[in-house]
């Protein structure tokens, strides 16, 4: 076996070509995924000296479409069929610039008419277009010193024109428009970056993450990564890569798992899920089904279904992952509350379900206080054949969370987390009524309600009602107004007379105890007795009030409010009235009017005495 084209996931199609050589080369089709093969091609054919690559489109176009190369006469050939193989035309690949034919070594097949051609000419890699399915070229576009090993188109290549390259000594180039020109990876290199032969592949999330990968052929040198425009060297991301491996080719599915062809006998192929992972990818070594001393040569990939030579036995070998994508968890659901019975005060018969993974056949399952899984308790992980298990006994009134994922053949991602909350201990302290008491009478009208504790309660919820069942009740206390304390005075007022009924349960945050017993209790009467009805006189007066006490006969055990004793009436104390006091500048007045008489009347009294003398 020596080269295989594979109808990409999107088409639609089950086709696959495969090339072989046996003294001759023969390209062989299958229309059924590679049940059935019947031979469509030859280089037995007059004009056929060999074939050496076969391709088909990537990146739309009609699925029917496929090319060959090899050589023609001596010279580098191309041949194409629009009819999945029935017929072929040919075309010679020539330089525009010398107008000589040049080699084929590698290839990207972009649609029906457009593909990207790498070549040698001796002292550089060149990188040759044709948008009229080969009869034409543009020139070639250098692309490093030596020839080149692999060229892959980004996955939105229509939309940002990406092309990356990997050469046969450690070099890799990368153009972002169209090919019109290369730069090597990283731009500022003096020295080759990594060792040997160079596979490359694109991240499925290419257009956000500018993440390129690249793969040696040389024994133990990996798997790197590389940011585009952000970093400055290539990383190498696969720490647990078994001894002396060889990686020949890399593929990225279109959910992002990255796989890599070892060529090391028995050395099967690399298995990543998340190679965009920041913290450290997890890479499986994948060999079930192989048989020994199997080799892998190159390997193609259709949606979740991989494929590969077997150089060593002679075969083509067909991995068909269906573990790519994370276990979708049923029960219970997120944010469930009440979960478990309560069995001395440990909540039991919890069971987790997930639906059913084809081709798993173990799970590990795990549970934690906290979404971090970084660091999980004893006895909350462990594995199942099933999908569903139970779990050993919890605390009440927890939350836990959980996670699923298939461990065996290979690994599927974790599935989502999802959170439950496990019942109240509601033995640690049984609810019970306290006040009201049961059958109490004579009860106030705005009472108050008393009630135990329960161990882990945020608040209470409490019922009133009239019925037995609590239906409509009086009084409602719950969710946003339950009541935070074990006693509450009531601030509606009930019916007087009316026997009610109640119950009281405890809540916190995600899950609610069940109801107590009902209490029953009956109101006060009411106080204020009715007015007597009375008869007028026959003058149409009012009649005086009969102050006589009737006697009245009193119930056995009844208080009888003792007499008020009535002080003895008292005078009214002497009313004094105050003048108001005169203003000052009346009494200056008076005073000098007082002392002008005084004055006048001593003058007279002098003058009189005088006269007399005379």
């Amino acid at each position: 076996m020596v080269d295989l084209a594979v109808a990409p996931g999107d088409s639609g199609d089950n086709a696959l070509f495969m090339l072989t050589f046996g003294g001759k080369h023969s390209l062989w089709r299958s229309l059924d995924s590679g049940d059935t093969w019947e031979r469509v091609f030859t280089s037995a054919l007059a004009d056929v000296d060999n074939i050496k690559l076969v391709g088909l489109p990537q990146h739309g176009g009609d699925n029917r479409t496929l090319y060959v190369a090899g050589e023609s006469g001596g010279k580098t050939a191309i041949w194409k069929s629009t009819d999945q193989g029935q017929s072929f035309r040919r075309r010679f690949a020539i330089d525009p610039a010398t107008g000589t034919p040049f080699p084929i070594d590698v290839w990207a097949i972009v649609d029906d008419a457009t593909l990207f051609v790498g070549s040698y000419d001796g002292s550089a890699g060149l990188v040759y277009q044709s948008v009229n399915s080969g009869f034409s070229y543009s020139g070639g576009v250098r692309a490093g010193e030596q020839s080149l090993n692999s060229i892959v188109l980004s996955p939105d290549y229509e939309q940002d024109g990406t092309i990356l390259i990997g050469n046969t000594d450690g070099w890799l180039y990368w153009s972002d428009n169209n090919g019109v020109s290369f730069e090597s990876l990283p731009a500022d290199a003096t020295s080759q970056p990594l060792v040997g032969p160079i596979t490359v592949a694109f991240d499925a999330r290419f257009d956000s993450n500018r993440i390129a990968y690249a793969a040696s052929d040389t024994a133990d040198n990996g798997v790197y990564r590389f940011i585009i425009r952000t970093k400055t060297d290539w990383e190498r991301i696969d720490a647990n890569l078994p001894a002396g491996a060889r990686l020949n080719d890399l593929v990225v599915a279109p959910d992002g798992a990255l796989y890599a062809a070892n060529s090391k006998a028995g050395g099967g192929m690399e298995r990543c899920l998340n190679p965009a992972f920041t913290l450290g990818p997890a890479f499986e070594t994948v060999t079930r089904g192989l048989g020994t001393g199997a080799i892998l040569e190159g390997l193609r990939q259709s949606d979740h279904r991989l494929w590969s030579i077997d150089t060593a036995n002679n075969r083509l070998m067909t991995f068909n992952d269906t573990l790519t994508s994370p276990v979708v968890l049923t029960s219970p659901d997120e944010k469930a509350s009440g979960i478990g019975g309560l069995v001395n005060h440990t909540v039991r018969n919890i069971r987790l379900d997930w639906e059913t993974k084809e081709g798993a056949t173990t799970y590990l399952w795990q549970l934690n206080y906290t979404t971090d899984f970084s660091s999980v308790p004893s006895g909350f992980e462990n594995n199942a054949k099933a999908s569903f298990l139970r779990l050993p006994a919890l605390e009440p009134a927890t939350t836990y969370y959980w996670r699923v994922r298939a461990t065996e053949p290979v690994l599927s991602p974790w599935s989502d987390k999802r959170s439950f909350t496990t019942s109240l201990d509601t033995e640690a302290i049984t609810l019970s009524l306290e006040s009201p008491q049961a059958g109490a009478s004579g009860v106030p009208v705005k009472p108050v309600f008393q009630w135990t504790a329960v161990t882990d309660a945020d608040a209470y919820e409490l019922l009133v009602s009239t019925d037995p069942d609590c239906n409509n009740p009086s009084i409602i206390k719950k969710d946003d107004y339950a009541l935070a304390t074990t006693a509450w005075q009531s601030d509606v007022k009930l019916d007087h007379d009316t026997t009610y009924y109640w119950k009281v349960r405890a809540i916190n945050t995600n899950t609610r105890s069940a109801w107590s017993a009902v209490g029953a209790f009956t109101t006060e009467s009411a106080t204020q007795a009715p007015p007597t009805a009375t008869k007028a006189l026959p003058n149409g007066k009012e009649p005086l009030p009969d102050l006589r006490t009737a006697p009245t006969k009193t119930p056995t055990g009844t208080l009888i409010p003792a007499p008020v004793p009535v002080s003895p009436a008292t005078p009214p104390a002497p009313i004094i009235i105050e003048s108001p006091n005169p203003p000052n500048w009346l009494l200056y007045i008076m005073g000098a009017l007082l002392l002008i008489i005084v004055l006048t009347l001593i003058i007279i009294l002098m003058l009189v005495v005088a006269i007399r003398r005379d």
